[in-house]
């Protein structure tokens, strides 16, 4: 999956700017006739917008520290990348699939 970070950061990315868009754009007020907001949509306002950067954080979060993340979801072990002389390698070949 590592080879697939980067689409998965751009859109990641899109989505969020997006959602930044669609919760803070001005809206018209053609359709209402006083100025004042009822209390159910501010409310939903504010949940919404709260929400929205809670799931940012964690977003930027886990795309710019996937090794300490994973870490605090695995405690015992060690996420490396490393090769090691005491891996051993099997290949195995399969005849007749495609």
């Amino acid at each position: 999956m590592a080879d697939y970070r980067p689409i998965f950061m751009v859109v990641t990315f899109g989505l969020l700017g997006s959602a930044f868009y669609l919760t803070y754009r001005r809206r018209s007020n053609s359709a209402s006739t006083d100025d004042s907001p009822r209390p159910q949509i501010a409310r939903a306002t504010k949940w919404n917008r709260g929400m929205l950067w809670a799931v940012t954080v964690v977003a930027v979060v886990f795309l710019f520290c996937p090794q300490a993340v994973m870490s605090l979801f695995t405690p015992g072990v060690e996420v490396t990348d490393e090769i090691t002389d005491e891996m051993t390698r099997t290949v195995i070949q399969i005849e007749g699939m495609t």
